[in-house]
């Protein structure tokens, strides 16, 4: 039973982490000038979109997560990969997560002195990032011992 619960965690997490990285990380809402409507600036694992303008340099942060998960796939197999798989899918997280408040956090002081109602927080990609992190760690507790 275990190993099937496992199985399906594991699973689960891997799934979790690269639907995670075609959600939005980041959303920032600004008016580019007094009257004018706010425009979203939406970055995702893959991409990062200005309104209806794409970036041709998308930031790439789905990478090293689709590599974590691929790790945490490794671990239905392998204990040793489970640890790594979700150490890794953790630290990515967590390195993305300090660098989306610090962004976002920048712009929420007022440093950007066009919009005065400029609105910026954490897209639900980055809490279900999040999700796949804990999915992965109780993949970890339940993992059958080789």
């Amino acid at each position: 039973m275990r190993k099937v619960v496992g199985v399906v965690l594991f699973g689960l997490a891997a799934a979790a982490a690269v639907a995670a990285t075609f959600l939005p990380f980041s959303e920032l809402l600004i008016s580019l000038a007094p009257g004018q409507p706010q425009t979203a600036y939406v970055t995702t694992g893959w991409s990062t979109r200005f309104g209806g303008t794409q970036d041709e340099h998308g930031p790439l942060f789905a990478i090293p997560i689709v590599v974590a998960a691929a790790a945490v796939l490794a671990g239905m197999r392998w204990r040793k990969a489970a640890f790594a798989g979700a150490a890794a899918l953790a630290g990515v997280t967590g390195m993305l997560f300090v660098y989306l408040l610090n962004a976002i956090s920048f712009h929420k002081e007022g440093n950007i002195a066009i919009d005065p109602a400029l609105e910026a927080g954490f897209g639900n990609g980055i809490w279900v990032l999040i999700s796949a992190v804990v999915l992965a760690f109780g993949a970890v507790v339940v993992h059958p011992d080789d």
